[in-house]
Parts: C-alpha cells; sequence; structure tokens
C-alpha cells in the first residue's frame, strides 16, 4: 500500500494504491472518507484496477488531516497499512487511516523587492506561531487525534492551558455538537492530562495514559 502525494498549490494530489496482495479479495475497492463524507454509494470514489492492483487519485486541501479507509464488495472493510496515522472511530475496537496534510506547505508566487521586508516579519511571526502549535500539540493526549484536535482549537482549547481548565461537561458538549462520530469520545481524563503537559510534567502524564483506555 502507498501513500503518494503531489503538491499543487492550496492542495495536494493523494494517490490512493493498494497493491494484488494486499487487497482482501478481486472484487471492486471504494474509498471512502471524510473527502466524501463516507458514501458507500458514491461510485465516483470506487478504485480503478490496473492489473491486480487498485488505484484512486484525490485532489485534498492542504492544512488539513483526513481519516479514511477502503470498503472491498465482498470482504468488507479495511485499513492502509501505509496511513499517516490511525485514529479511533466512532466504532468499538476499530481504527481509521489517516491522510495528514496539516503540515503540507503552499507554492508561493515569487515576493515583490519592495514588500520584502514586510514578507520576512511576517515568517519570523508564523515561525513563533509554529512552535507554539508544536508545543501545544494536542494529539499527546490519549483520546485526541487530529479531528478533535482541530475541533477543540475552533472551540478557544487550542493549548494545553486552555483544555487543563475546561470542564468535562463542556467538552462533552463540544463533541456532541460536533455528531455522533465524536460523540462516543469521553474527555474525562482529557483536562488533567492537560494539565500535567502543559506543566511539562511527561513523565506523570505517561504514566497516567498508561492506566487509560483511550482516553478514559
Amino acid at each position: 500500500m502507498a501513500l503518494k502525494k503531489e503538491v499543487k498549490g492550496k492542495y495536494t494530489l493523494v494517490t490512493f494504491t493498494v497493491a494484488e496482495n494486499e487487497a482482501p479479495s478481486t472484487s471492486n475497492v471504494i474509498l471512502l472518507g471524510d473527502f466524501n463524507n463516507w458514501q458507500t454509494n458514491d461510485s465516483s470514489f470506487q478504485m480503478e484496477k490496473k492489473g491486480g492492483s487498485y488505484v484512486k487519485s484525490v485532489k485534498l486541501e492542504n492544512g488539513k488531516s483526513y481519516e479514511f479507509r477502503y470498503l472491498s464488495e465482498d470482504k468488507g472493510w479495511f485499513n492502509d497499512h501505509a496511513a499517516d496515522a490511525y485514529v479511533p472511530s466512532p466504532y468499538f475496537g476499530i481504527d481509521n487511516g489517516v491522510v495528514d496534510l496539516s503540515a503540507v506547505p503552499e507554492k508561493k508566487k515569487p515576493v515583490k523587492k519592495a514588500v520584502a521586508k514586510k514578507a520576512v516579519a511576517k515568517k519570523t511571526t508564523a515561525k513563533k506561531t509554529v512552535s507554539k502549535a508544536k508545543k501545544d500539540d494536542l494529539k499527546k493526549i490519549e483520546g485526541i487525534g487530529p479531528k478533535i484536535a482541530a475541533i477543540l482549537t475552533e472551540k478557544g482549547y487550542g493549548t494545553f492551558s486552555a483544555l487543563s481548565k475546561a470542564s468535562v461537561k463542556s467538552l462533552e458538549s463540544i463533541l456532541k455538537a460536533a455528531g455522533p462520530r465524536y460523540s462516543m469520545h469521553k474527555p474525562g481524563s482529557w483536562p488533567k492530562q492537560a494539565k500535567l503537559a502543559a506543566s511539562g510534567d511527561w513523565d506523570k502524564l505517561k504514566t497516567l495514559q498508561d492506566k487509560l483506555d483511550g482516553g478514559k
């Protein structure tokens, strides 16, 4: 299996490939994910057979992460072993693969000399922002994947400090509002984990996470 990525400005052309010996059978395979709302009746995402392999290219917007899986016509669901990451699906014990384009840079147009100095200043500020974002990577909290991290950030809980002060009830409300794919998650330990992360107590955080099951 393979994920080939070709950056095209604000988008990336991602080519999904399932080799002949990796498909569960020789029946048709459809690619499903966040990018097509997991619509099993969407024939436009049926993978093309090339020899014994299955191939499908999809144009995805940069700056995001996308969950996905494959669906064999007669053998059911299966994952891509070459996914960028794996996160819990809404179904117990099952993970979704992830295509991570959150850090893919856009191809920039040449900067005119007149604004070069201003661009350098903006770049410096951007680096500081990125540095902060890396320190407050919510995915370090057990139970939080890329999609939930994005949701929490949008709601004002994008840092360990902010998340540590959130009430479990408010987090449950945010997940419930995001839809059934997220309401099944249990955020009871997230503020406590975030407090340890915010203070840099990584050993204590690991000890706590070793006792947890999916963040519970």
